[in-house]
């Protein structure tokens, strides 16, 4: 039997959200998706450079450039360019990853764009994981601060972190269903300080739906667990802990996120700055 100090965390962590109300079971890709979060990303060169002010003609339809290529080319245009051009530059100096890292544990990764997918076998079980990180960074805890004294701002903004929801599978050789688990970072811990003896993520809703199939099916019920009763919800926790999904693995995931993330902003300024200048 579990000790009752180590249930009692995991208790609490399940009964928290217990005011909110409980909801009908989303597709999948609807799962991955957080709600819309403010944009709190610490821009490295995003300030308005002096005599940027917005110009009087700007509402006037500016005429094609007189290179005779018939595209239409303006003077924000090429400052937009510019500016895409350094900040481009300070976000690779300040990229921790030039490559994925990766998961212990064998987990081999797949990623489709924002999407990405761990996978695991073990004993006879297909193990899969998948997340998406669009929307996944949450807001700043605590709130800004204004900058020490002899303290430069930009040394003062916040290391942006990657937390988004994770659905976990579990499929069994001989079953005809998956186990359906999706999980989630509570934002009301992130930045706080590590307790060992709870869990950093949690299990939001458990179902089954039919193995292979792409489609998920509403009409199959969905245990929330916002009013759970804390003995199952701490069973799950420690099966999810037998396959190796456990606060280090949540740890890892975090890191893996937001390597992804600032790999995929990256490329986004990249492409944008491509769109901008192109004739």
């Amino acid at each position: 039997m579990l000790p009752l100090l180590r249930c009692v965390p995991r208790a609490l962590g399940a009964a928290s959200s217990g005011l909110r109300a409980a909801v009908r079971a989303s597709p999948l890709r609807q799962l991955l998706q957080p709600a819309p979060r403010s944009c709190l990303r610490p821009f490295g060169l995003l300030s308005v450079r002096a005599g940027s002010a917005r110009r009087s003609g700007l509402l006037k339809t500016p005429a094609p450039c007189s290179c005779g290529c018939g595209a239409l080319h303006t003077e924000g245009d090429k400052a937009f360019v510019e500016f895409l051009t350094d900040e481009i530059k300070e976000e690779k100096k300040i990229q921790k990853h030039k490559s994925l890292p990766k998961m212990s544990g064998d987990w081999e990764l797949e990623v489709n764009g924002t999407e990405a997918k761990l996978l695991r076998k073990v004993a006879g079980e297909k193990i899969t994981v998948t997340f998406n990180i669009n929307n996944s960074i949450p807001p700043a805890f605590g709130g800004e601060e204004e900058p020490s004294q002899g303290e430069k701002a930009e040394e003062q903004e916040p290391e942006l972190t990657s937390t988004p929801n994770f659905v976990v599978e579990v499929t069994k050789s001989d079953s005809k269903k998956t186990l359906v688990l999706d999980c989630h970072y509570p934002e009301d811990e992130i930045g706080q300080e590590e307790d060992t003896e709870s869990d950093i993520f949690s299990i939001k809703e458990v179902s089954f739906q039919a193995t292979g199939d792409s489609e998920w099916r509403d009409t199959n019920y969905t245990l929330n667990t916002d009013s759970l009763d804390w003995a199952l919800y701490d069973h799950l926790m420690d099966f999810l802990e037998d396959r190796g999904i456990d606060n280090t693995f949540a740890d890892e995931l975090v890191e893996l996120s937001t390597a992804l993330e600032h790999q995929e902003y990256i490329t986004f300024l990249e492409d944008l700055k491509s769109f901008v200048k192109s004739q």
